[in-house]
C-alpha cells in the first residue's frame, strides 16, 4: 500500500493558484474563477497569504491568512477561508494544515492566531 506524501506549501504563482481554485470554490461557490483570480490579486497586493496541504500532487485543504495587530500591540495571524476537500473529509488534512499554520506564525512573530468563525 502506497502511503500518501503531504506536503504544505504557501501558494505563489498561477498555476498553484488556478489548481486551488476548486477547493475553495467548495467553500465559496458563488466566487467564480475571474473573480477568484481578481481578489487573489488584491489580497496579495494588502499582504494576505494563501497556503495549500497537498495530498501527493493535489490540494486537498486550503486556508488564508493575514497578518494583524490586536489594542496590546500584538501581532497575531487571522485564519480565513479554511476549507478542506469535501472527498478528504473528516480525514484531519485541514487540521493538519491548521497545525501547520500555527507552528509558522510562532516562528514568524506571533503571539497567537486566531480563526475566523
Amino acid at each position: 500500500m502506497k502511503i500518501p506524501v503531504e506536503n504544505i506549501v504557501e501558494l505563489t504563482v498561477e498555476h498553484q493558484f488556478l489548481q486551488a481554485y476548486p477547493i475553495l470554490s467548495q467553500l465559496r461557490t458563488d466566487l467564480t474563477l475571474k473573480e477568484y483570480l481578481d481578489l487573489l490579486n488584491e489580497m496579495r497586493k494588502e499582504g494576505k497569504q494563501l497556503f495549500a496541504l497537498y495530498h501527493d500532487t493535489s490540494i486537498v485543504a486550503l486556508a488564508g491568512i493575514s497578518w494583524r495587530e490586536d489594542s496590546y500591540n500584538e501581532r497575531y495571524v487571522y485564519v480565513q477561508d479554511l476549507v478542506t476537500d469535501v472527498n478528504h473529509r473528516p480525514s484531519g488534512l485541514g487540521y493538519n494544515l491548521l497545525s501547520y499554520i500555527h507552528n509558522w506564525a510562532k516562528e514568524q512573530g506571533a503571539e497567537y492566531i486566531t480563526l475566523e468563525a
